[in-house]
């Protein structure tokens, strides 16, 4: 099918990412403001990444609302799957697989019988947080956002496909993944441009192919699993092993 581009419904959705992307800048700002933000950040990061997440998922769900007239299936809020991939039980292989590779960051400490470094303090506090956020949080909230609102949005108001690695992925799926991986520009509130930009180029390739699988599914459980199973996995293995170690 011919690509037939329209700017408008890009346009809408590069204004709710615009509003989204202000919000947490405001909220960064303020936090900045408080005394203690340098201690906050050093030994509860887990509290900031929520809160900047609220609107992440808060904006989009209510939007998600507005268009569906409460209908929420028709944006991702269902339980479908499409064997014989994509299936929850192999959502959760795939995300559980990344996550393992993403834990041999873990071998060269065990190797030279050095603690595994754990960037925050070890506290029941720290634990819960930041186990919430990498299993909950960070992939309800995101998924919400640039695949049920966005990629269904422009799902719904552009037409045609680009083949890629022999996969069609509809043109909404690809400007989706490429606004996804524009978003996470905003880390370099914390972080360096070199990182920053790897990131953008590792998200942008990581949703094509989420936005692949929720294109063929419609379903925003199959993308929640994979992103929560990919940070959730390497995060649990490195509590194990310090407590181990």
């Amino acid at each position: 099918m011919q690509v037939k581009l329209k700017p408008a419904p890009i346009l809408k959705m590069l204004g709710v990412v615009g509003v989204v992307t202000l919000i947490i800048v405001l909220i960064d700002a303020a936090l900045g403001l408080l005394s203690n933000y340098e201690t906050l950040m050093r030994d509860s990061s887990w509290l900031v990444a929520d809160l900047v997440h609220v609107p992440q998922f808060l904006i989009p769900f209510l939007l998600i609302c507005y268009l569906t007239k409460g209908k929420l299936g028709e944006y991702g809020f269902n339980l479908k799957q499409k064997p014989p991939v994509f299936t929850h039980r192999r959502m959760l292989g795939l995300g559980a697989l990344f996550g393992l590779l993403m834990s041999v960051r873990y071998i060269s400490p065990i190797a030279r019988n050095i603690p595994v470094d754990i960037p925050q303090p070890v506290t029941l506090v720290n634990v819960l947080g930041n186990m919430t956020f990498q299993w909950i949080v960070v992939g309800l909230s995101e998924e919400t956002m640039f695949r049920g609102l966005i990629q269904t949005y422009l799902m719904n108001n552009l037409r045609g496909y680009i083949k890629i690695f022999g996969h069609d992925l509809h043109i909404g799926t690809v400007i989706g993944a490429i606004i996804w991986g524009m978003f996470h520009f905003i880390n370099i509130l914390v972080m360096p441009m070199g990182s920053v930009v790897f990131t953008v180029v590792l998200t942008t390739v990581a949703g094509l192919c989420m936005g692949y699988a929720y294109q063929e599914t419609g379903s925003l459980l199959t993308t929640i699993i994979v992103h929560n199973t990919l940070f959730g996995v390497p995060l649990t293995i490195g509590y194990i092993l310090y407590w181990l170690l």
